[in-house]
């Protein structure tokens, strides 16, 4: 099988768990996997990273004129025109990174990159000198909000990956020589649904605090329902932390509580005592937005019902079985939503629960993922 370089923009990074469960599942398939990190990252508290620690790489170090003399060598007529022909990256700049990370990668059959930005073009320059295939995933405001180049990198890379439909449409329509969907995967096995029978009618919110998240459509929609026992807890941090407790304030809501950042241990552990995770996602103002976040398939796995908005891959993740889908910043339909969840009886809460599990594991396993992955990875050259 492939062994593949993933370049990726730093490590670690707690919120990018995609990445790490990706790499495990490859390597369980047979990929020797070597990652390289642009930008090394300060240390965390993630037992899912830990591993991975000793075995991320920087780019080579080499002196400025031995890297520009091989790059120069083996670089080819389409590649000279992808490096002039995107924007985004000084061109001295990026050949002399892309041939640090060829450096770094060789033995390698194949360089993978996470996020359609510098990792995308980096990998598809250090591709061309190494003479191997590429590719690279496309996740949020890498194509959204702050598209560098995207429509280059789709006709020069050799394989585009989507992590949901309407990713994959557009990657499509911008004339990407090869696109794939593949939603990122999580690992089942950690988060078991143990008995999730309704013990408590709190509300989880797991998310940085920006604007894309959408709390605040959450917290207007809690003002709206009359009922002391309903209590949120909001997991994350961010910029928009204070103007969320200002508004908390003003909306006079005492039972929602600020639990910070946590990471996925901490919903392993502590996720069935929840009733539901709400994920009020919206298209923010410059056009980030959540294409397929991991959080809902890891509460899906638990047997937690999800009540979501209906955008992106958000609509191809919970279904009306598992949980609800209503309008983005809506929180009247938000607000009706829980109030219906909340209202179930235990038989009917239990089924939603149950058949969220199964949801997840069908469709989002990581190893399922991998398998696809590799399946066009091995299909390439």
């Amino acid at each position: 099988m492939k062994a593949i370089a993933y370049v990726i923009p730093s490590f670690p990074v707690l919120t990018e768990t995609f990445v790490v469960n990706e790499m495990n599942a490859m390597a369980e398939l047979g990929h020797r996997i070597l990652p390289i990190a642009l930008e090394s990252a300060a240390a965390i508290d993630s037992s899912l990273h830990q591993p991975w620690l000793a075995r991320v790489v920087p780019p080579a170090q080499l002196g400025p004129k031995v890297t520009l003399a091989m790059t120069l060598a083996t670089l080819t007529p389409p590649v000279w025109k992808f490096v002039f022909a995107q924007q985004a990256f000084p061109r001295r700049s990026l050949l002399l990174l892309a041939a640090r990370v060829a450096a770094r990668a060789r033995g390698c059959d194949h360089l993978h990159a996470h996020f359609a930005q510098h990792t995308a073009a980096v990998a598809i320059v250090a591709a061309r000198i190494l003479g191997v295939t590429v590719s690279f995933v496309g996740h949020g405001a890498d194509v959204y909000a702050n598209p560098h180049d995207l429509a280059v990198k789709l006709r020069t890379a050799d394989l585009a990956v989507a992590v949901c439909r309407e990713m994959r449409q557009l990657f499509e329509q911008q004339g990407a020589c090869q696109a794939a969907l593949i939603p990122c995967g999580i690992n089942t096995r950690l988060f078991t649904p143990g008995d999730r029978q309704r013990t408590s009618k709190r509300l989880l919110f797991i998310g940085r605090l920006v604007e894309k998240k959408g709390l605040d459509t959450l917290l207007q929609a809690l003002a709206r329902i009359d009922d002391p026992e309903l209590g949120l807890d909001i997991v994350g941090d961010g910029p928009l932390a204070d103007r969320y407790r200002t508004q908390i304030e003003a909306l006079g809501l005492q039972s929602v509580r600020f639990l910070g950042v946590r990471n996925q241990d901490w919903l392993a552990q502590h996720g069935h005592g929840y009733l539901a995770l709400v994920a009020p996602f919206r298209i923010a103002a410059n056009g980030d937005r959540d294409t397929g976040p991991l959080v809902v398939k890891e509460a899906m796995a638990m047997g937690l019902p999800v009540i979501t908005s209906n955008i992106m891959g958000l609509k191809e993740i919970v279904s009306r079985r598992t949980g609800f889908q209503v309008a983005p910043d809506c929180p009247v339909a938000l607000g009706r939503a829980i109030r219906k969840l909340a209202g179930f009886s235990e038989n009917r809460y239990r089924r939603m629960a149950l058949q969220a599990k199964w949801r997840a594991r069908r469709l989002f396993d990581v190893e399922l993922q991998a398998r696809r992955l590799s399946g066009w990875m091995e299909s390439l050259g």
